[in-house]
């Protein structure tokens, strides 16, 4: 199954940049420490360890945050959960007001349940807390919520 964000997002350059130059520093450290085991200490090796693994999966999650969608539904990422609804699951899609942004795209499922996405309306005067998601121009969210309308309908058109 093929999954596709139905967006542009220019964050992706920059969160995927951080993920792959970090791995790179990590595996770079990693092998240095590794010619030199004898001489580097079992706690400094646990420290550096640890470390790395929990910023890795944090920066390599942080760049996954998406709405994404395949033939068989949608899945919202977010930094520390993802849920995947079947298309037939899903009533629709609208724009509302969240703890954090006045307009944010809400998924509407037929049991009633609303499930929040990462993606938001850009809006001039907002604070500019930024949680891991995209900001759309409001053209460019009105063309996002009319193509998750189509693959609703039956695919990508």
């Amino acid at each position: 199954m093929f999954w596709t964000r139905p967006y542009e997002d220019p964050m992706r350059l920059f969160t995927g940049t951080l993920a792959v130059l970090g791995s790179s520093f990590f595996a770079f450290t990693a092998f240095q420490m590794a010619a030199r085991w004898q001489e580097v200490p079992f706690a400094a090796v646990s420290a550096f360890t640890g470390f790395a693994a929990v910023w890795l999966t944090f920066v390599w999650r942080l760049h996954r945050t998406a709405l994404v969608v395949s033939r068989s539904g949608v899945r919202v990422r977010w930094l520390w959960r993802t849920r995947t609804v079947a298309w037939g699951q899903v009533r629709g899609f609208y724009s509302g007001p969240d703890w954090l942004v006045p307009e944010r795209l809400w998924l509407q499922l037929y049991d009633g349940t609303k499930v929040r996405t990462p993606v938001r309306r850009h809006r001039a005067t907002v604070n500019r807390l930024r949680d891991g998601g995209t900001v759309l121009a409001s053209d460019r969210y009105e063309g996002l919520l009319a193509d998750l309308e189509r693959w609703k309908a039956g695919g990508p058109r």
